[in-house]
């Protein structure tokens, strides 16, 4: 890639059934320069890892964590020491852009404001960093994961994928917190957040007239803040809650697609295949299938 030679590691095998799969590196050992067809998650579970990606030489520690998005070429040049513990987690790339996009109900809408800032962040470095300092229960989590990874039981999958969501909520919060600490995001705006709130919590029965007259403001000034802060109209940002509740219901719920469109206000079906497409670049069904892997 680039003139560069490189390996390509596949894992295929381990994700051909399975949203997420773990491994923990070998101690000792360097990782010559690759790139993986899918993303990774590498976490400095004690000691230190350093890596060369991207003309970038990162030195990690205890409690950090690196995101590769796909095709990154990166290597880790130095021996591990005897200390030395990573922890990886490989999966798909549209199963990290699911939880991602949308995890919680009535967080939507506000939290894709705030993830925004972030998806930008990713696309033009191709990888993300979480210090340690940011990372809340990461740590405690991974200690779940391993633990089922390199003991499996009844449920181990389920669990391991449950605290995978859990992982990856984390380092959002730890991105969000970062990101505000270094350059004040736009999120930090509290007029604009308490009327995403308010879009939030009523996207089923507002408009803009009474959203406006709700904060006391004209339909002209409140449409303009709104366009001016998110890049959106009102009419998108209620959309975009009602494709991310629906993201959520397909993702923790059993319902027919009919009844997650129903649910989120929505009967007319073409519509909402085609705004659900629109926002996820996946249908329903591809999008539930693609969230719904066993672990290994």
């Amino acid at each position: 890639m680039d003139g560069q030679s490189v390996f390509l590691f596949d894992w295929k095998n381990t994700l051909e059934e399975n949203a997420v799969g773990i491994i923990k590196e070998t101690r000792y050992t360097t990782v010559p320069p690759h790139v993986n067809q899918d993303m990774e998650l590498n976490y400095i579970y004690e000691g230190k890892c350093d890596f060369a990606v991207a003309g970038h030489s990162i030195s990690l520690q205890r409690g950090d964590t690196i995101i590769f998005d796909t095709n990154v070429v990166r290597s880790s040049p130095t021996p591990k020491a005897e200390d030395d513990i990573v922890i990886s987690m490989v999966f798909r790339k549209e199963f990290f852009d699911a939880v991602f996009l949308s995890q919680l109900p009535g967080g939507g809408i506000l939290t894709s404001f705030l993830f925004e800032f972030i998806s930008h962040r990713r696309r033009h470095d191709r990888f993300l960093i979480v210090p340690a300092k940011y990372s809340g229960n990461l740590r405690a989590l991974m200690q779940l994961i391993l633990e089922e990874g390199l003991y499996p039981d009844f449920y181990s999958k389920a669990l391991i994928r449950s605290y995978a969501h859990s992982v990856f909520l984390e380092l959002v919060r730890g991105l969000a917190y970062g990101s505000e600490e270094k350059t004040g995001i736009p999120g930090t705006n509290e007029k604009v957040v308490r009327i995403l709130e308010y879009i939030e919590r009523n996207y089923k029965e507002c408009t803009l007239v009474s959203t406006a007259a709700e904060f006391g403001y004209s339909t002209n000034y409140l449409g303009n803040l709104l366009k001016a802060s998110t890049g959106k109209t009102f009419t998108q940002i209620r959309t975009s809650q009602q494709m991310s509740e629906a993201a959520y219901l397909l993702l923790n719920t059993d319902r027919a697609i009919t009844g997650v469109a129903h649910k989120v206000g929505i009967t007319n079906m073409s519509y909402f295949y085609r705004k659900f497409e629109n926002t996820y670049k996946m249908t329903p069904r591809e999008y539930r299938q693609a969230t719904s892997g066993g672990i290994e």
